[in-house]
């Protein structure tokens, strides 16, 4: 990403946020910026890295990354790491002139026909995708990111049933609620495999397009598929490998830049810091959800919980230490095709249910399960695990 945002962005100052413990990186691009994610000043930052997983802690510090590079620069541009840039971004810069925030919509016209994504699944992931956002130093803008930085502090998990998806879904609150919020109708903006039905890209002399005439700035390369240069991405099933040749050739330009990125960065450690306790213990889901609704004293006391023998404990009386390697995100297509049986048996209990229950209390059911299925959601089992630790 930094390497193809500086090709024709070069006068931008490229910083890398990095969310993890600190150790040795050597950038050989010296204009290449590395931000320490512990050296932001973030409010409780250890118990943020403990309660949230990767995803869910990467996406919390962004709000207030920007509010801090806002105090040295007059604006600021998000972009995420899968993310390749072919333009410079000249809508973004004319939009700033006048404008205090910027969004891109995940797509600009519905879905039609069978597949995914589609207009259902905006409503649940947000209408805006937040790999992009851009923000002018004003009172307007830093008014969005504050707001958005508190309600990420506390609320950034990825909890579709109880309406949240970590940083994204907020934004879709930001129009109503503050001036100076525009949502950006440029095609070449954010091209990705949830736009595709509506963008047809083509490389003219050189110079990279959205449906023939209109520069193509960036393409977001979620759910990449490393090993198969003819898949579209992972998460989606509209276009099967090799039908969007024009996307698999722009996506060549992006390998390209990673072959190069692996030869500008040294790391000798690329271990997850915050997968596990500070003696190994690694976390599981659902201690990082059940430490974040406990009440217990000793538990909510500690400021580096990694470290904490209280918290430690009460992982262990209520068996909330994995006993594989830690989980970091949601389960993707693939993972959740290989439980197959495991779905079948659910099934045939629920038929169970139903036949036990009849039609209308296996209607409510499900209505109380589709909340209850949230462990945020579930504090009387919390209350429990708590009294375990005793006090």
């Amino acid at each position: 990403m930094c390497l193809s945002a500086l090709a024709h962005e070069p006068e931008a100052c490229l910083v890398i946020l990095l969310v993890d413990a600190k150790r040795e990186v050597k950038v050989r691009d010296s204009r290449v910026h590395i931000v320490w994610a512990e050296d932001l000043g973030f409010t409780d930052y250890l118990k943020c890295a403990f309660k949230y997983n990767i995803i869910e802690l990467n996406t919390a510090l962004k709000p207030h990354a920007a509010l801090r590079l806002l105090e040295r620069f007059d604006r600021v541009i998000y972009l995420d790491p899968d993310i390749c840039v072919y333009a410079p971004l000249a809508s973004v810069h004319q939009a700033l002139e006048k404008d205090s925030f910027a969004l891109t919509p995940h797509a600009l016209s519905p879905y039609s026909g069978e597949g995914k994504p589609g207009d259902q699944d905006l409503l649940r992931f947000g209408a805006f995708n937040l790999g992009f956002f851009a923000a002018r130093a004003d009172s307007r803008s830093r008014a969005i990111l504050k707001w958005w930085d508190e309600r990420c502090r506390e609320l950034c998990y990825y909890e579709p049933q109880s309406g949240l998806g970590v940083d994204q879904k907020w934004m879709d609150l930001a129009p109503a609620f503050f001036e100076g919020t525009i949502l950006l109708r440029d095609p070449g903006l954010n091209v990705a495999f949830w736009n595709l039905h509506e963008r047809k890209l083509s490389c003219v002399n050189g110079q990279w397009l959205v449906n023939g005439d209109l520069p193509l700035c960036f393409v977001h390369f979620s759910s990449f598929v490393d090993d198969d240069a003819q898949a579209i991405a992972g998460k989606q099933t509209r276009y099967a490998p090799g039908s969007r040749p024009d996307f698999s050739a722009a996506g060549q330009v992006y390998r390209n830049y990673l072959a190069r990125a692996t030869q500008a960065v040294e790391l000798a450690d690329t271990q997850y810091a915050y997968a596990s306790f500070a003696d190994g213990h690694a976390l599981s889901p659902a201690l990082r959800r059940f430490y974040a609704m406990s009440s217990h004293p000793a538990v909510t006391s500690a400021a580096n919980p990694f470290t904490s023998s209280a918290v430690l404990q009460f992982a262990r009386n209520n068996r909330l230490l994995t006993q594989g390697p830690a989980m970091f995100g949601p389960a993707t297509f693939k993972q959740q095709g290989g439980y197959a049986r495991q779905q079948a048996f659910i099934g045939i209990m629920f038929r169970l249910a139903l036949r036990i229950l009849g039609p209308d209390r296996y209607f409510f059911l499900l209505r109380y399960l589709s909340n209850y299925t949230s462990i945020l959601n579930q504090q009387d089992i919390a209350l429990v695990l708590d009294q375990r630790l005793g006090r």
